[in-house]
């Protein structure tokens, strides 16, 4: 479950690079995914506007990024009372390239390693800092 986690986390990590936006002004789409190395089910929100949230031009990262990660984090603890959760965010301004993005994490997490995907609906929303 260790080695799942990791490469969560790496594939996270270097997938934000590839999903760089080119303007500042442009509406920003985000979907979070929370896993834990006890659960085999991982949670995912559904791909949403956020409001307010912007990409940096220069170094194509979404700011404020630690917050949006730490608010699906928290919310996880405290609203479903899972505490221990890793989470992630993943943004883009194209809304199909981050569809594509999502599928294709879900392939890997369900196929590969086996773990249950669910998703959080409407109970859970990003939003501005």
């Amino acid at each position: 479950m260790k080695k799942i986690l990791f490469l969560f986390l790496f594939t996270t990590i270097f997938s934000i690079g590839s999903l760089q936006a080119k303007n500042d002004e442009e509406t920003v789409y985000m979907f979070g995914v929370s896993m834990s190395l006890t659960d085999s089910v991982v949670y995912f929100t559904e791909i949403m506007p956020v409001e307010g949230a912007q990409i940096d031009g220069k170094t194509g990262f979404l700011i404020y990024r630690n917050y949006y990660s730490t608010e699906l984090k928290d919310y996880m603890n405290l609203s479903e009372n899972m505490p221990g959760r890793t989470s992630a965010v993943y943004y883009s301004n194209k809304r199909s390239k981050l569809e594509k993005k999502e599928a294709k994490l879900k392939k890997r997490l369900v196929e590969k390693q086996g773990l249950t995907v669910r998703y959080l609906g409407d109970k859970f929303k990003f939003i501005k800092p």
